[in-house]
């Protein structure tokens, strides 16, 4: 199961990088910035996320796992960048330290977003789903309660109005909008034993319109909206949609996200009944 993680950081100006964020966002769970609440975590994913007048012109990610860990990843997309999401897969055993991630950005220094998505086995249950399966489980719109704090966790849980039949289901993925462009969502259930799978978005109202440049061009977050997780277990090559229990007590689970800009996200979830 996958385990999302984040940490504000301030850019440098351009493709200067800035230092990297110390501090674990505020309700991230993890408790030191850049390490992963289990040693046996495997980094699949990092990136960065700015806000809208602040373009990504350079981001790294440092680790001493790494082969190099003086150069270790550094793309500079540079001053002509339009993206204010900036994100890598990776497969990155953790051995020891912190994996630290700096950016630059072309208009201001205003702070991001950097993040860093683990793999753990045997944590969970996940399931692949094949796409179109036939009996999908979407209930509408779940809007936060207020608007997110810049690079806060907020939280909302979920709640059908129509409550949903009991048994097991499993997140595909989301429609999130109302964001301003980008943020991380991820989820959190008693059944995922600590850990919150999720991934980047992109507001899916704006995936199609020119502004879909605000996004990195992947099919993570313009073309694989509502089965993001079914789209990470063919790109990893491992199940990665998340299980989770409903019972008369409710779902128990509580929609998370993140964002570098005051959002009150709005989230359609993609369900499918496994048990």
């Amino acid at each position: 199961m996958l385990d999302v993680h984040a940490v504000p950081t301030t850019p440098g100006a351009a493709t200067v990088l800035g230092s990297a964020g110390t501090t674990p966002a505020t309700n991230d769970g993890a408790q030191v910035a850049g390490v992963p609440i289990q040693p046996s975590a495997v980094l699949k994913m990092w990136g960065y996320e700015s806000i809208t007048a602040d373009t990504i012109g350079a981001v790294k990610l440092q680790s001493q796992d790494m082969v190099d860990p003086i150069n270790g990843i550094t793309m500079v997309p540079g001053a002509a960048s339009l993206i204010v999401q900036f994100y890598d897969y990776t497969m990155l055993p953790y051995k020891s330290g912190a994996r630290y991630i700096t950016a630059g950005t072309n208009t201001g220094v205003t702070a991001g977003t950097a993040f860093t998505i683990d793999e753990y086995s045997g944590r969970g249950q996940v399931v692949q789903v094949k796409r179109s399966a036939g009996n999908d489980v979407c209930t509408g719109a779940t809007t936060f309660g207020g608007a997110l704090t810049t690079n806060v966790w907020g939280s909302q849980a979920y709640t059908p109005t129509t409550a949903l039949p009991n048994g097991k289901y499993a997140i595909l993925g989301a429609y999130v909008s109302a964001i301003t462009n980008v943020a991380l969502i991820r989820f959190s259930h008693a059944d995922f034993q600590g850990l919150r799978p999720g991934f980047p978005v992109c507001n899916y109202e704006l995936s199609l319109a020119a502004t879909a440049q605000v996004a990195m061009k992947d099919s993570l977050v313009l073309d694989q909206v509502g089965e993001q997780f079914i789209y990470l277990g063919e790109v990893l090559g491992t199940p990665q949609c998340p299980v989770f229990t409903v019972s008369n007590a409710g779902t128990g689970l509580n929609i998370e996200c993140v964002s570098a800009q005051a959002d009150t996200p709005v989230v359609n979830l993609v369900l499918v009944k496994v048990g």
